[in-house]
């Protein structure tokens, strides 16, 4: 096969592989702010999920290409709302997630969704066996919510009910301009 082609056809996959990721992390975007920041995860119960303080918007096509937003609430700056309606999607995003007494952070990026930075809850375990097992359930813990959440994105994202979820994130798109409030 001629080289050339082969190369052209990995990066057509690398590019096709990324829309997705950066559907995924705008609508994680969308459920936290239209769910009053709650997630429900089978098996784990409820957490809150935020954006934290970075937030990276890129363009598919156009001359200004990416938006990038830290410190603060980033998710509630009027460039996040500027940069979602000229057609940007996230392209990389630092979360929190809660639960309790107990707090996750991480990055995303959208080209593989491989998670950055990870701080876990703190764990005060006695011994080193039952400390390591601690800090194991948690990295499970998030593993499993960040998977629980990709499943239900992928669940609507392959069905009929996408053409609604489109619509919905449309119209919450739409009511981010001229408000400034979270």
């Amino acid at each position: 096969m001629d080289p050339a082609l082969l190369h052209e056809g990995l990066r057509f996959l690398q590019s096709n592989r990324t829309f997705l990721g950066r559907e995924f992390l705008t609508w994680l975007w969308f459920v936290t702010e239209t769910n009053n920041h709650e997630v429900d995860i089978p098996g784990h119960g409820k957490f809150q999920l935020y954006v934290d303080d970075k937030l990276v918007l890129t363009a598919t096509s156009g001359a200004a290409h990416e938006n990038t937003l830290k410190g603060g609430t980033p998710a509630y700056a009027a460039e996040a709302k500027q940069a979602l309606l000229s057609g940007k999607l996230v392209h990389e995003a630092k979360f929190i997630l809660q639960a309790d007494d107990k707090q996750w952070m991480w990055s995303m990026k959208a080209e593989d969704l491989a998670l950055r930075g990870v701080r876990i809850p703190s764990v005060t375990e006695p011994d080193a066996a039952s400390h390591m097992s601690r800090r194991l359930a948690h990295i499970q813990t998030l593993s499993d919510v960040i998977d629980s959440l990709f499943k239900t994105y992928m669940t609507v994202r392959m069905t009929t009910q996408f053409d609604d979820e489109v619509k919905r994130m449309s119209a919450w798109m739409a009511s981010k301009v001229g408000t400034n409030e979270h």
